[in-house]
């Protein structure tokens, strides 16, 4: 019985930790909608904070867009999909 119970520990918690959104690339201090686009900077040091997919908000279509992230710099509009994008963004739509 207990080990049972442990098994299903171990499984809540792999299946909890699966299901979290990894997202490398985003702002450390803050995020701002009202910035543009900025894909970053590219480099050999970069490559472990670069998103193949991040999201931007387009303040002149007023939507949230697609973009490459490439690990450096770059700004604080950059969000982790689409749905942060706009759940962050929504009096702007």
């Amino acid at each position: 019985m207990k080990l049972l119970s442990i098994l299903a520990c171990v499984f809540l918690y792999v299946s909890v930790t699966c299901a979290q959104e990894t997202c490398n690339g985003l702002p450390r201090d803050g995020l701002d909608c009202d910035r543009g686009k900025n894909e970053g900077l590219s480099g050999w040091n970069c490559q472990r904070y670069a998103m193949t997919e991040m999201w931007y908000w387009d303040q002149r279509s007023r939507k949230c867009r697609k973009m490459r992230y490439l690990g450096c710099r770059g700004n604080k509009n950059r969000y982790c999909s689409l749905r942060h994008c706009q759940r962050l963004c929504p009096n702007r739509s």
